[in-house]
């Protein structure tokens, strides 16, 4: 018996060990299932891409009868297009007038303002020739005065000399006359820088008066500037209102019948524009994904319509997500950060997204589902747990 065993175990040490394949397999998948790091990804109950458009209604400011009109279905706009022309003949001979009367309050303002300029520059000069004019009269007064101080002193003297004979009456009546002469010329020149005086203040009073005047008059020109420019203003505005323009750029929605000739009443509808704008995800995840899907976190859509291994995946990034559950469902919205080639920017494209939210091993991964199917059957029985025990 020993033999044959013996021979046995020689011939299976001359083959290979079979076992150690075995073996060596499941060691790698220990490692696998124990250390390896794999993506969790949240998956979306549904998802479909949206195309954000702003639509704009476009309806007649004014009553008015249409003398031009663009207005096609589907036609192509830019923001400032015109679309329809209300009659406006009358709006633009309104404006016209105004122009006119504008423009011909900035020469009136202009020269009004050149000559108070040359009126206050007036009223310096003057004032300082006044000053001079009252100095030179003040010095003829005095000059004047001490004529007639040295006359009076002279008068005197000699009338002492003809009382005791000394001069001739001849002599005594000259120097009388040169004191009263001199007397004349002091009441002259009295007079004439009292009259200097007066005459310098009712030129300052007639030049002031001047300025108030033309002050007024500025005053009045610059007031009717203002309520003509205001007017034009106004009469552009309503001229403005009666070319109805493309609020946005865009494609014209729907539009209304309106012809060349056809009597408009305010608030009539002309037309929509519906003004495209950038393209989003919005998927919707049920309410376990509340606290797991996050602001920021990277995604991957796959379009139900387009084969993900043919054309590839869209790339996306978590932008907003609601704060709490809505029929059932999650709203997210996700940015597009790569779009792959042959898949077109169409609006409603469905399919389904995947939200990176974490890492973790397989049997980690395999744990959590365990838990929760364990959780599962404790949830349907708790209503019943909770139930008062002395129920019927």
């Amino acid at each position: 018996m020993f033999p044959r065993t013996w021979r046995t175990l020689l011939r299976r040490q001359g083959k290979p060990a079979l076992w150690l394949l075995p073996v060596g397999l499941i060691a790698v998948w220990g490692i696998w299932f124990f250390h390896a790091r794999v993506t969790v990804y949240e998956r979306s109950a549904q998802a479909r891409l949206e195309l954000h458009r702003e639509v704009y209604a476009i309806d007649a400011p004014v009553d008015g009868r249409v003398v031009g009109t663009q207005v096609e279905l589907h036609r192509s706009v830019h923001t400032g297009d015109v679309l329809v022309e209300l009659e406006h003949d009358e709006q633009e001979r309104q404006v016209a007038e105004a122009e006119a009367t504008l423009q011909g309050l900035g020469p009136q303002l202009e020269a009004a303002r050149a000559e108070l300029e040359a009126e206050q520059q007036g009223l310096v000069e003057q004032k300082g020739q006044g000053v001079a004019g009252v100095e030179e009269a003040r010095a003829r007064l005095t000059d004047a005065e001490v004529v007639a101080r040295r006359a009076q002193k002279e008068a005197a003297s000699f009338e002492n000399l003809f009382e005791r004979g000394v001069v001739s009456e001849m002599e005594w009546n000259r120097v009388r006359t040169e004191m009263e002469r001199s007397q004349a010329s002091e009441l002259a020149a009295r007079a004439t820088l009292t009259r200097v005086r007066s005459e310098g203040t009712m030129q300052s009073t007639d030049r002031r008066t001047r300025l108030a005047s033309l002050q007024g008059e500025i005053a009045r020109l610059e007031s009717s500037e203002r309520v003509a420019r205001a007017t034009l203003d106004r009469l552009r505005d309503e001229l403005e209102r009666r070319v109805i323009r493309a609020p946005a750029e865009g494609i014209l929605g729907e539009t209304s019948s309106v012809r060349v000739g056809a009597q408009l009443k305010a608030g009539d509808p002309i037309a929509t524009v519906v003004a495209g704008g950038p393209v989003r995800i919005v998927a919707q995840f049920s309410p376990e994904a509340l606290g797991r899907v996050r602001e920021g976190q990277r995604a991957r859509m796959r379009l139900e319509g387009f084969s993900w291994t043919e054309f590839g995946m869209i790339e996306a990034s978590v932008v907003a997500v609601a704060s709490e559950a809505r029929d059932g469902l999650v709203r997210v919205e996700l940015s597009v950060d790569e779009l792959p080639k042959g898949i077109p920017l169409e609006h409603g494209l469905p399919g389904t997204i995947e939200v990176e939210v974490g890492e973790a091993t397989p049997m980690q991964l395999v744990l959590r589902s365990m838990g929760q199917g364990l959780d599962g059957p404790a949830r349907a029985v708790q209503p019943a747990a909770q139930q008062p025990k002395g129920g019927s």
